[in-house]
């Protein structure tokens, strides 16, 4: 007697499960459920630091210094910092999220007409940019220590394609790709790379690269894998 009421109660359940499980699916792939121009100032920062095509790591440091003494020198902070934040720069969600950031800060709902068309015009421009040989990974760095801001800038200023080229790389499944160039400015650093000849949506790519011993940063070697599966637009992986 009691086994329909209890069916019923299931199957309650799990279209509660249900209902609960399609919102936050369609809210984490918000990039392909509307256009770039309608996306949030949150959503934007997502696409830019921890997407398919973004990531961002934060490496740690022994604790130095006394309580009495922090505060007074960038090597006593409690608990040193650097972040990366890496980016596929050649692929094209990266750069809308580059073009509504911009958007977002230069107000553009408050532009008049000729504003607005003048940045379309100059976002469009942009936008159509293609790279059909080559991949393009930005890595902006960050740190909470105002000393290694300064030891960071000049040690990747200092870097050049001759001294990376045996340390940077771009690997797939089936092959390890070589720096073919290496820019820097600010607090980014750029690499390109050949684009793969061939990527499955099964596989996985990592760009790899060596973070110098920053102070009571070590070097280390950053290995940063990325999933082709969730780098798909249109049912192709997009680098």
């Amino acid at each position: 007697m009691l086994r329909p009421r209890t069916n019923f109660y299931h199957l309650i359940a799990a279209l509660s499960l249900l209902c609960l499980a399609v919102p936050l699916a369609a809210m984490g792939d918000f990039w392909a459920r509307k256009p770039y121009q309608n996306w949030s100032a949150e959503e934007t920062r997502r696409m830019l630091e921890e997407s398919p095509w973004a990531t961002t790591l934060t490496l740690g440091g022994i604790q130095t210094g006394t309580p009495s003494s922090r505060g007074h020198n960038g090597e006593m902070e409690t608990d040193p910092s650097i972040t990366y934040i890496l980016q596929f720069r050649s692929a094209l969600p990266i750069r809308e999220a580059q073009v509504r950031s911009s958007q977002l800060n230069s107000h553009y709902e408050k532009m008049n007409v000729e504003q607005k068309a003048a940045f379309d015009a100059s976002a469009g421009k942009f936008l159509a940019v293609t790279f059909p040989d080559r991949v393009v990974v930005a890595v902006t760095f960050h740190t909470n220590v105002q000393e290694y801001e300064s030891l960071l800038r000049n040690h990747w200023a200092s870097q050049s394609l001759a001294k990376l080229s045996m340390s940077v790389y771009l690997d797939t499944n089936t092959e390890r790709l070589s720096l073919l160039s290496y820019s820097f400015k600010e607090d980014t650093f750029q690499f390109t790379f050949p684009r793969p000849k061939q990527v499955q949506p099964d596989e996985k790519v990592s760009v790899e690269f060596v973070h110098p011993k920053i102070s009571a940063i070590g070097q280390q070697r950053i290995l940063q894998t990325f999933s082709l599966k969730k780098m798909l637009v249109n049912g192709a992986p997009v680098l």
